[in-house]
């Protein structure tokens, strides 16, 4: 069968996110708040989710 020209247009599949980058993501962003002055025991507290909404509320 041929691949036609519409098929061929499309965008190729968006990568996935990978295990180290997203460790070394989340480590950055715990260093951030900590510059921040968020106490390290309430960093080690909270979750992936937490680290990113306390980062926008400390952004703003």
């Amino acid at each position: 069968m041929r691949i036609r020209r519409a098929m061929r247009k499309k965008t190729l599949r968006r990568p996935i996110k990978k295990a180290g980058p997203k460790r070394y993501r989340i480590s950055r962003q715990k260093k951030r708040l900590a510059a921040v002055g968020v106490p390290a025991e309430t960093l080690r507290m909270m979750n992936n989710k937490d680290i990113r909404e306390a980062l926008q509320k400390h952004n703003a």
